[in-house]
């Protein structure tokens, strides 16, 4: 049984969409590359939530929220239209994750967030040299272990984004972060 039973359908659909609207949202943040970055960042965002539930395998509930994320995939598209305003969402998130899940589950949680919002930004200058090749093969696997091995650098208290970052994308994350840092 999936620890999310101890949370309603609509705290589920939140917490679940939240993981992926955040990826989105930096996303949408700086636009002016066009539809190559686009894709880019929407691949690394699955591929990034993807290496959430495996980095948070085991007892907790970051890893079934992120599995949740494919669960509902056929709601990306309607996700990704509702992904402009996500901030109310991810404090409405968190507190439902403060009253129900335990003090690790919120940390994981907020860890997660911040490791998809990076992910995403770092996307267009580090997955180019995939771009030919399908997730779901050896490359799938590659990925896995770049995003993982790039989260254990990542802090919430992390001042420097990479370099590929742009303004737009370090100015939603650190919106992002003053939240995540509220509690």
């Amino acid at each position: 049984m999936s620890e999310l039973s101890v949370f309603t359908e609509e705290e589920v659909e939140l917490l679940s969409s939240v993981l992926y609207k955040v990826g989105v949202w930096v996303s949408h943040a700086d636009d002016v590359d066009g539809e190559e970055d686009d894709e880019k960042e929407m691949k690394a965002l699955v591929v990034c939530i993807r290496a959430v539930a495996k980095k948070y395998d085991g007892p907790g509930l970051v890893d079934d929220i992120a599995r949740e994320v494919f669960v509902r995939k056929e709601r990306f598209e309607d996700w990704a239209d509702d992904a402009y305003n996500v901030l109310p969402e991810v404090k409405n998130a968190l507190a439902v994750m403060r009253r129900v899940g335990s003090k690790q589950d919120l940390k994981n949680y907020k860890m997660a967030l911040y490791e998809v919002s990076v992910t995403v930004a770092r996307a267009f200058g580090e997955f180019g040299e995939f771009d030919d090749e399908e997730p779901e093969g050896g490359v799938f696997g590659a990925l896995i272990g770049k995003i993982t091995s790039g989260f254990s650098s990542l802090s919430a208290d992390d001042k420097d984004h990479p370099m590929n970052v742009s303004a737009a994308e370090d100015e939603v994350i650190s919106q992002l972060k003053a939240i995540l840092k509220e509690d």
